[in-house]
This record gives C-alpha cells, sequence and structure tokens, in this order.
C-alpha cells in the first residue's frame, strides 16, 4: 500500500474519498503484512550508503569524536520544509519579471511590435493633419475615415497581445470602461451568446418582418419587472406588469448618446377587420445615455430633458386571446427632438349614461356572429353590447396616437435608428382579472372564441 493511502487511514475518512473506497483501503490494510511505518513527526531512517564508498568513510574517519553530532528529528522535519518566502532576494516578483526564458523572449516581441506599431500611428495622424490642412478633409470624409480605422486597429492589436491587460480584464482587476480593448472585449463577449439569444427570439416570434423590415441590435438592452430581471421573450405576470420595466442599455463605445423608448403591441385584436392593431404601450424621447450611466429608466435616474409623449399603459389580455408581445426598441436620435400633438383625455361616462348602458345590455338578445369573424362570447352579452358598455380605457396625457401605429413611418419621419430591442410576453393568467378591474374595465370577464368553422 502507498503512502498516500496510509495517510488517508490515519487522518480519517475524507471528504473527497467515498465510503466504499475507504472501506476497501481499511480491508487492503488488514490483510497486508508490511513493517510499520514511522509516525509523520519522525523523519524517515536514511538509505544505506553504497558500498564503494563505505571504506572510503571508514578511512576518513579516524575517531568517533571527529564524527558531526546526530540531528534530531524535529530540526531534519523543519529543513525539509521550504522556507515561505517572497523570492531569494526578498523582493515580490510579478510575472514579468519572472526568471523564465521563454516567457521573457516573448515579452521582447511584443515590445518590438508594439514600439513599431506606435511609430505607425504617429505616422498616420501625422498624414490625417496633413490631408486635413491641405485639403480641407473632414472627419467624415472617407479618406479620413479609413485611415482612422486604421489606427483603432493597430492600438486594438497592441492591447490584444499584452498579457497584463488580458490578465486585468478576465479577473475584473479595475477596468477600465473607456479603454477600447474592454469595451472591444465586452461586445464579442455580448455577441458570442446574449445577441445570438436575442435574435432567435426576434425571429422565432416574428417580430421581424411584422413590426420592422430588420434588426440589427449593437447595444445590450436588459429589462426589470419589479427589480427581477426579465429574458429575452419570457412570459411577465400581469400583476408585475403594472408598472413601467426598468431599462438598462449598455454599449460598447465611448459615444455619448440621445435615445428614444417605445413598446409597441402588434398584437391588438380588431373584430371589425377580424385581425389585429399596432398599438402604441409606451414612448419616452430624449434619453441621454453613455458607457458610465447605462441606466435608462429606472427607479435612480433623473429625468433631465427626458419627454414622456405616451406614458406607460398597463396591459391586459382577454381570456382565449393568446399571448400578446411587446416590442421595446431603442432608437438613436441625431438631436432633440420634439412630438406636438394634443393629450388624449379619458373618456368618462355619466352616471345616467352607464345605467341605460347597462340595462340595454340586459334587455337586448344575443346575436350570431358573423362567418369568419371571432365571437366575443361570455353569457348573455353579445359582441355589440360588450363593445358599446365597456369605457374606453386610455393614459393619462398621449400626444400621439397609440392605435395603429406605423413605427417605419415614425422612424423615417425623425430620422431615428434602431440600435437596440428587447420583448416579453403578457397572457391572461389568474392575476389578469383582478388588473383589468383596477383599470376600471367592464369587460373583464369577456372571452374570446373560435368560429366553429375554423376550429
Amino acid at each position: 500500500m502507498s503512502l498516500c493511502s496510509r495517510a488517508v487511514l490515519q487522518a480519517g475518512r475524507p471528504r473527497a474519498v467515498s465510503k466504499p473506497a475507504f472501506v476497501c483501503l481499511r480491508r487492503q490494510l488488514s490483510t497486508e503484512v508490511q513493517s510499520p511505518t514511522p509516525p509523520f513527526h519522525e523523519s524517515p531512517s536514511s538509505p544505506p550508503p553504497p558500498v564503494d564508498t563505505v571504506s572510503s568513510a571508514s578511512s576518513t574517519t579516524s575517531t568517533p569524536q571527529d564524527a558531526p553530532p546526530p540531528i534530531p528529528s524535529s530540526s531534519a522535519s523543519s529543513a525539509v520544509k521550504k522556507s515561505k518566502t517572497k523570492h531569494e532576494d526578498g523582493l515580490l516578483h510579478t510575472l514579468e519579471t519572472m526568471p523564465f526564458k521563454c516567457y521573457q523572449e516573448a515579452l521582447k516581441i511584443l515590445r518590438q511590435d508594439r514600439d513599431e506599431s506606435l511609430v505607425k500611428i504617429k505616422e498616420q495622424e501625422k498624414s490625417i493633419a496633413g490631408l486635413k490642412k491641405l485639403h480641407n478633409l473632414t472627419d467624415d470624409s472617407p479618406r479620413i475615415v479609413k485611415m482612422q480605422r486604421y489606427i483603432d486597429e493597430l492600438k486594438l492589436n497592441i492591447d490584444k497581445n499584452n498579457p497584463r491587460i488580458k490578465y486585468t480584464y478576465d479577473n475584473k482587476l479595475k477596468v477600465d470602461p473607456y479603454r477600447k480593448i474592454y469595451q472591444y472585449w465586452d461586445d464579442q463577449k455580448w455577441r458570442a451568446l446574449k445577441r445570438k439569444i436575442l435574435m432567435q427570439r426576434i425571429e422565432q416570434m416574428n417580430i421581424v418582418p411584422d413590426i420592422l423590415p430588420a434588426i440589427d441590435p449593437i447595444v445590450d438592452v436588459s429589462l426589470r419587472f419589479r427589480r427581477r430581471n426579465i429574458l429575452h421573450g419570457a412570459k411577465v405576470l400581469a400583476k408585475n406588469a403594472t408598472r413601467y420595466p426598468s431599462v438598462q442599455v449598455k454599449q460598447f463605445d465611448s459615444k455619448k448618446r440621445l435615445v428614444t423608448v417605445l413598446v409597441v403591441d402588434p398584437d391588438k385584436p380588431n373584430l371589425e377587420k377580424n385581425g389585429f392593431d399596432y398599438y402604441l404601450q409606451w414612448m419616452v424621447t430624449n434619453c441621454d445615455i453613455s458607457i458610465e450611466n447605462p441606466m435608462v429608466i429606472g427607479v435612480s435616474t433623473t429625468h433631465n430633458a427626458r419627454d414622456e409623449v405616451a406614458p406607460y399603459e398597463v396591459p391586459y389580455v382577454h381570456k382565449g386571446e393568446g399571448y400578446h408581445r411587446y416590442c421595446l426598441f431603442i432608437l438613436e436620435q441625431n438631436g432633440k427632438i420634439e412630438i406636438e400633438g394634443k393629450p388624449e383625455r379619458p373618456v368618462k361616462l355619466k352616471k345616467a349614461e352607464a345605467k341605460e348602458g347597462e340595462t340595454a345590455a340586459a334587455a337586448a338578445e344575443p346575436t350570431e356572429a358573423k362567418e369568419g369573424e371571432a365571437a366575443p362570447v361570455e353569457t348573455p352579452k353579445t359582441e355589440e353590447t360588450v363593445l358599446t358598455t365597456s369605457p374606453v380605457v386610455k393614459s393619462k396625457d398621449s400626444r400621439i396616437k397609440r392605435l395603429n401605429f406605423n413605427l417605419r413611418s415614425f422612424i423615417a419621419k425623425h430620422n431615428l435608428k434602431v440600435i437596440g430591442a428587447d420583448i416579453w410576453r403578457v397572457e391572461f393568467d389568474n392575476t389578469m382579472i383582478d388588473v383589468m378591474k383596477q383599470l376600471g374595465r367592464t369587460d373583464w370577464d369577456m372571452k374570446y372564441l373560435k368560429h366553429p368553422e375554423h376550429i
């Protein structure tokens, strides 16, 4: 049996060793016939010297008084242990100063490459300055843009090959958010997994081309309802969506932007055309974001010049509708935009009109549903009575038309660009009836049924 196995048996069964393995070692020890081993506090006896050295040793040692005294066991065990010092000279050395020849040679090559890249960068910067002065070129000219991209690529390659920067990034040690290499690695990490999941959800739920012809997100958007992170395309309970979500946008450059945050519901049912309409659920313009302040809308964010054009409206879904898709888009602005319009006031029914509507609904006879239309059947109420007696619930002050909102024309009108997106879903659940009652809707018990011809 090896010394390691004996050490395990003497120290007791550790957690890393299973019980059957420990029992097997005990049986092996009981059946094995071997001389007892010295305890751990005693040093093992030294091996006998070779035969040819015995005679020389006897000839050199004349008297027993000349022989050195034997070393005690305690001093021998302490001599075996290595001293826990930083280095031989007592200094703490980093990885760059360690005496590793291969590593030091690699560092020399990296330093030479860095010096050559710095010389190229200086030459390119001088060329850019000369072209601007001689030909009156601007930063937006194609030639200047191409040369600037080459400079940025050289700077990235210098930092990519630096092992100290890579070690700092991997271990998250005081990472500078404005350093381009850290922004580049964050972007690559996001595109490797999170962006792929987002694009998969967008394609599966037909956000493209139902709402927009194409989406190319360049920022990471995350949502939170009631301090809970929402995955892309996840279902949210009705009681948790009664307040607008916290929106966080993580960008991968140092540019300061003005953005518009809006939410569109493409699944608003329309019984007249037996289809669906687009509905603007929420819109906030002139939101400033930066790499230091990724939170666009939240509890701790400041409003500044933010303009809530269409306040957040609580989503509701009737029974039998299926789920509604709520698509959030981050639109980059070229400057501050102002949307003019008259605010929509909520329609309030008078008491007398409400009583007349209720009596008319109770006395009305059921009618047959038209062919090809969904019949919103509850009990004795019909389609006409339900739609006429239920009050129209609108938001507080909306300066833009919510129903049949066209996102494509809105983007073209204000010269916006889609840089981020996210999606969540809401369906009829156990908490939906309470939410609809709190909103003041009288059609909370309405139910959508398929026509028998379409079943």
